[in-house]
This record gives C-alpha cells, sequence and structure tokens, in this order.
C-alpha cells in the first residue's frame, strides 16, 4: 500500500496558518545536514591548512556581509565593501556619513550603500561577540537586530528618490508593503505572528525548522524594509546556535547572492503557494552546498600554491590556471588560456619539461593530450564523497560548486 502523503499545518496564528508544509519533500534531513557540518569540523581540525583557513574566515566575513548588502540591489563592489569593511577594522567608530554631513556634502546612492554595508558589519560583529542564545533571541531581540542593521539610512529619504523609508527597529505600521503581487501579513497581526515562529523555533531547535522560521518570517514581513536582511542574519546567528559553521567558514548568504534568480524564484513560489517547502528546500540546499565549497576552495588554495612553487616560466604558469579548478585539462584548452603569448611549440616543449620532473600528469585518448598536476590532496576524497551525496538529492548543482 502507497505510503499517504504527509501535510503538515506547523501554524496556527491567523494568517500564518494557511502555510503548509509536506516533510518527505523537502531535500535534506536535519540530521543529513548537521552531520555533513561535523564532519567538516573533523576536516578542518586534522586536514585544513591553518593558512587557508584564516583566509576563508576574513574571506567569510567580507563575502557574507558583501551579500546580504548585495540582497539589496546595492551597486557596491566588492572593491568598495573592502574599503569600508578596513574602514571598520581601523576606526569602528568612524561615522563617515556625519563626517560628509558635518562638512554639508550631498549624500549620493553610494554613500548609502557604504553606510548600508557598514551596519552589516558591525551587526555581525556585535551579535558574535555576544554570542547570543536560542532562547535569547526574542521579538525585541529581532527589532534590535533590524534598528542595528538600519540606523541612519532612513536620512536618505532627504536624497534619494523612491525611497522605503525603515522606520528603524520598529514592526511594519500599515499594509501597502508588497513582494510582487504578494500580500504580507496584516500589521495587526506581526506581533502574534512573530511569537508563534519563535516558539515553533525553540521546540524544534534542528536545520529545518531553521529553514521553515526564515520562509515564514519573510512571509510575514514584519518590517517596513529591510526584511532579508533580518532574516538572513538571524538564519546566520541561529546556525550557529545549532551547531553549525561554528568557526564561520561559509556563509549561506554568499549562495543566496551567487544564485539571486533562484533565490526569489523559490521564495515567491513559498510565499504565494502558501508551502513551505519550495524555499526551505532552497534554504537547506545553501547550507549542504556552501560546506561543500569550504573543501572546493581548499582544494583550489592547494593547486595554486603548488603552480606557484614551480620553477617555471610565468607565462606557463599562467597557462596552468586551469588546472586550478578542474583536475584535468586539454591541451588547446591549457594553449588558450596562454593568449598568445607564447607559442603553440613552446608551450609544448615547456609542458613536456612538466612531465618530465614530476610537475604533471600526461594522458592520451585519440588525438587529444590531457594535463593534470601531479598533486594528490586529501581534500579530493572528501569533496568527491560530499558532491555525490549531493547529487543524490539535487537535481541542480551550481557549476560553480563543481570541481571538474
Amino acid at each position: 500500500m502507497e505510503k499517504e502523503t504527509q501535510i503538515l499545518k506547523p501554524f496556527t496564528t491567523s494568517f500564518l496558518k494557511d502555510f503548509v508544509l509536506v516533510p518527505e519533500r523537502i531535500s535534506f534531513e536535519s540530521e543529513e545536514v548537521l552531520g555533513l557540518d561535523k564532519e567538516l569540523s573533523q576536516y578542518e581540525r586534522v586536514v585544513l591548512n591553518p593558512d587557508i583557513e584564516k583566509s576563508l574566515l576574513t574571506k567569510n566575513e567580507i563575502l557574507a556581509s558583501f551579500a546580504i548588502s548585495k540582497a539589496e540591489n546595492s551597486a557596491l563592489t566588492i572593491e568598495e565593501a573592502e574599503e569600508v569593511y578596513n574602514l571598520i577594522k581601523s576606526n569602528p567608530s568612524f561615522d563617515f556619513i556625519k563626517d560628509k554631513i558635518e562638512k554639508q556634502k550631498k549624500l549620493t546612492k553610494k554613500d548609502y550603500e557604504k553606510l548600508e554595508f557598514f551596519n552589516i558589519v558591525t551587526t555581525f560583529k556585535k551579535l558574535n561577540q555576544e554570542n547570543i542564545s536560542l532562547n535569547e533571541i526574542t521579538p525585541e531581540k529581532i527589532k534590535e537586530i533590524h534598528k542595528l542593521l538600519t540606523q541612519g539610512l532612513d536620512i536618505f529619504k532627504n536624497y534619494l528618490p523612491n525611497f522605503t523609508v525603515y522606520k528603524s527597529g520598529e514592526w511594519r505600521p500599515g499594509d501597502d508593503i508588497r513582494v510582487g503581487e504578494y500580500i504580507p501579513a496584516p500589521h495587526e497581526m506581526i506581533g502574534e505572528g512573530v511569537k508563534e515562529l519563535l516558539s515553533y523555533l525553540k521546540k524544534e531547535r534542528n536545520v529545518v525548522s531553521l529553514a521553515v522560521f526564515h520562509t515564514a518570517l519573510y512571509a510575514v514581513h514584519p518590517f517596513n524594509n529591510g526584511n532579508k536582511r533580518v532574516c538572513r542574519v538571524l538564519e546566520h546567528i541561529i546556525l550557529r546556535q545549532l551547531g553549525l559553521n561554528k568557526n564561520n567558514l561559509y556563509s549561506t548568504s554568499y549562495y543566496y547572492h551567487k544564485e539571486k534568480e533562484r533565490y526569489y524564484k523559490y521564495l515567491l513560489a513559498s510565499l504565494e503557494r502558501k508551502n513551505l517547502n519550495y524555499f526551505t528546500s532552497f534554504v537547506l540546499e545553501s547550507v549542504v552546498l556552501s560546506i561543500i565549497s569550504v573543501v572546493k576552495t581548499s582544494i583550489e588554495v592547494e593547486r595554486g600554491d603548488f603552480i606557484k612553487k614551480q620553477n617555471i616560466d610565468e607565462n606557463v604558469r599562467k597557462a596552468l590556471h586551469p588546472l586550478i579548478k578542474k583536475r584535468e585539462v586539454q591541451f588547446k584548452n591549457i594553449y588558450r588560456e596562454s593568449k598568445g603569448k607564447i607559442s603553440r611549440q613552446t608551450l609544448v616543449s615547456y609542458l613536456k619539461k612538466g612531465v618530465d620532473g614530476k610537475i604533471l600528469n600526461k594522458r592520451e585518448k585519440g588525438r587529444n593530450t590531457y594535463y593534470s598536476l601531479n598533486l594528490s590532496l586529501p581534500e579530493e576524497g572528501i569533496y568527491e564523497k560530499w558532491i555525490t551525496f549531493a547529487k543524490d538529492k539535487l537535481s541542480y548543482i551550481p557549476d560553480d560548486i563543481l570541481l571538474a
């Protein structure tokens, strides 16, 4: 007899009670995601190069904040984000907006985007230092997080056209906000809805319930502006409170940024159909593939360092760059990477020296010749195991997660 599909309605308060959840159709179970993160912690402890780990930590702190700012269609570049990040590190109390106003300079869209990023970075730092527990996350704490993320931004209503005010640290006061065609919860129901969502999360305390919480909180849309920022920062904090990403090596927000089109597709599908599954599964996908990307990045760094250490012509070194992201590359693609800076015959000669010197492996198949680095890394076995697990669960994996 075929098993009947279980359709749950996890919430009882007005508005939220219409949302459904079908557990068997969620891409990953909480235990699977937690198990993968525990394996990452073991890998980090035993295998991960400390220099690479330090680089990942810094990179993730910048990229997570940058990705959250990009969720709001910011035009801020990664270079500008790094500039602001370094400013915060050197002088965290510096108020560049106040300084500009005092000099009677007109504020611009770029100033807005820099302040937005500034707020995100400083909020992350503050919350990480506080190390707040799941039980300490209350409706008032969520309002405080919104205030931290949006402080000072409403001044731009006097400078930017079509500006949606934030009402920093306050629940949305009206019902004129729309997400596409979706109509969020009536503003009178926000407080009650947020309380139930927090109660649900604290009772369940697992990764799936966090993904459901993220989806439903955005559905309620508690703030006039800045809801995505609040949801993503909360997700980051709560993941760590659930025992995942303890050392801050990865960021679901950066995955959302890279997969922005799919992010909005599944978020809107969950909202419009009142089906929590679509975005819940996407959140879990983002956690799993973000974990795998840590090992992938480590492999790429190790391969890059291996090439840098070789006593070879600089043009050849650059031509070998594809071997950082791919295990094996066809000769014609290596030649293409040289961009005409060395002749075909010279490249053949250099590659032969690389093979003779045990730097490269050469494989011929028909008329084609392939090269790979003569480098074996323990991370490669871990990566293959994890990516196989992900492929069994997901119908789509982004190319930049795949290590060919």
